[in-house]
């Protein structure tokens, strides 16, 4: 239509002119769609490169954290390693202990780098958002909806859930 009315108010112009008039503006066209396959085709090569970068990302956002237990690792490698070279068959209970709570503070330590901390559960009201109700019992000391229990740890990470306490709850009715 627009093309028509131009043509009608262009009727001064000759045959000749309104055909180089009009192999330009299919030359423009041309132009803005090479210009547009250009720019998609650029921007799948960047959608490719962001997923590429994000699969890199996952893969080795975690290796510093992991870096953190490499000693931990060495410390058992030498527990164990001192078990076996030990000249005596036995190793008393307390020494034993000691050991494992030395590891296991080492291992707690990493874990606080990290941003883990453990979630309180024994004797606090129970919250579904952080605990997992796996037994109940009635206490009538205590009162109704307390978590008697921590049948098992549940961890935070930086403040959100990352593994719920399963715990035993007081249910009084």
């Amino acid at each position: 239509m627009v093309v028509f009315m131009e043509l009608k108010h262009n009727s001064a112009k000759t045959f000749g002119e309104l055909e180089q008039e009009l192999l330009d503006r299919e030359t423009k066209l041309l132009e803005f769609k090479e210009a547009l396959q250009r720019i998609q085709a650029e921007f799948e090569n960047f959608s490719k490169r962001i997923e590429k970068e994000k699969h890199y990302f996952r893969e080795f956002s975690n290796a510093e954290t992991l870096k953190e237990f490499l000693p931990l690792s060495d410390s058992f490698d030498s527990a164990i390693k001192k078990l076996h070279e030990s000249k005596s068959e036995t190793i008393s209970k307390k020494d034993a202990i000691e050991g494992i709570e030395l590891l296991h503070k080492q291992f707690q330590s990493v874990l606080q780098k990290a941003g883990v901390s453990e979630i309180k559960s024994a004797g606090e009201k129970f919250n579904p958002e952080f605990h997992e109700a796996l037994m109940q019992e009635k206490n009538p000391a205590k009162s109704d909806g307390i978590v008697l229990e921590e049948l098992q740890k549940g961890f935070l990470l930086k403040g959100k859930v990352l593994r719920t306490s399963k715990v035993k709850v007081n249910k009084l009715d």
